[in-house]
């Protein structure tokens, strides 16, 4: 996925849109509980997990890898806080023109990236991974886990 200053800023404004759909009807009809919660990060990589083999075939399918970042993204921000971002100075940058999360209060890494833990869960086949690099995120910023 490609993003441009233009098009990040209508897909900031997309957001609440593509989150009712995947929420409601995509949820519905592949049997998840997405309510942001930590453990719907597990449902949802389980799900992902199950359909794809590898990062190639997320990538290759830029909707749902669309809605995966958002949905993750959105996720994290209800925990750890933090706002979208998009580097599109700095060609240097890992997340270089990636939608990610940043805020002052993040601790070590200042970028969250969504869209490299849904590909990195591929490859870990844990079944909990985002839901881990959530937890450790909280940790590190003395933020209790609760459901």
């Amino acid at each position: 996925m490609l993003y441009t200053k233009e098009n990040f800023q209508d897909w900031i404004f997309d957001i609440d849109d593509k989150m009712d759909l995947f929420t409601e009807g995509f949820a519905q009809e592949n049997n998840l509980n997405l309510n942001y919660s930590i453990k719907s990060l597990d449902e949802l990589e389980g799900w992902i997990l199950k359909t794809y083999k590898s990062e190639d075939q997320l990538i290759k399918d830029p909707t749902i890898f669309d809605l995966l970042t958002i949905y993750i993204g959105e996720t994290f921000r209800k925990y750890i806080g933090g706002k979208w971002f998009m580097d599109i100075d700095n060609e240097k940058n890992a997340f270089y023109m990636m939608p990610v999360l940043t805020s002052p209060d993040f601790k070590g890494v200042k970028y969250k990236s969504p869209m490299t833990f849904a590909t990195a869960s591929i490859d870990r086949k844990k079944g909990n991974y985002i839901s881990t690099v959530l937890k450790n995120n909280m940790e590190d910023m003395a933020i209790s886990i609760k459901e």
